[in-house]
């Protein structure tokens, strides 16, 4: 679709207040600069461990109600331009990326179904910026999620949500995992049922250590 086509059947307009947005830069488009300003990052720590030794976000998800209506829209109404609008909040966190030790990046992968209902993977779309910051190498083939479940914002209790993530990733055997430390990364966590599971994956494979990055912690 092109620019100006995909712009008549979505003209541009601010997700938090409505106002007009212009088509160009992208990260404007669904975000005017008086709202960008009110998307205030914080980089705090959460513990996953044993299975994640550092894990790190940026928003509050039930507190920082702009960043959950942003996230919402990215994921469930597949407006992927919102990525640019997330990317400038990543920029802002540049120093604190910079700190991380790791040797590559893995996004959560989905699957395949789920891929193709959305058509992008928004955790693919947050590591490509987290790598042109780090300047560390993305890897997306290496794990993969061979098993279709409900999602984890659907189930609400919490050995539910860890039963629901049981089992879903297979990880290609590759030597390019053996003693690295990986970044992971996805869009928000809550237990961090899916980021442990991926993490025993990776490890089973011979990962040595995982970290853990998400835009939002619920």
């Amino acid at each position: 679709m092109s620019k100006k086509i995909n712009s008549l059947l979505f003209p541009s307009f601010c997700a938090n207040c409505k106002s007009d947005t212009p088509e160009e830069p992208p990260s404007l488009r669904w975000l005017c600069l008086k709202c960008h300003k009110l998307l205030i990052t914080r980089w705090e720590k959460v513990s996953f461990k044993p299975e994640i030794s550092e894990s790190y976000y940026i928003f509050d998800y039930q507190k920082d109600k702009l960043a959950k209506k942003l996230i919402h829209n990215l994921k469930y109404d597949f407006v992927k331009e919102i990525a640019d609008t997330f990317y400038v909040a990543l920029e802002s966190e540049r120093f604190n990326f910079r700190k991380l030790i790791f040797d590559f990046i893995i996004p959560v992968p989905l699957h395949k179904r789920r891929f193709k209902e959305r058509g992008f993977n928004q955790s693919e779309l947050i590591s490509k910026k987290i790598s042109e910051i780090t300047e560390k190498p993305i890897f997306e083939n290496i794990i993969k999620r061979k098993v279709y479940r409900r999602p984890q914002m659907e189930v609400k209790n919490r050995e539910s949500r860890i039963k629901n993530t049981q089992n879903i990733f297979e990880c290609v055997k590759h030597p390019t995992l053996d003693n690295k430390t990986i970044l992971l990364i996805d869009d928000v966590a809550t237990t961090g049922a899916t980021l442990k599971e991926c993490a025993r994956t990776l490890k089973s494979a011979g990962a040595q250590n995982v970290l853990s990055f998400t835009l939002a912690q619920d």
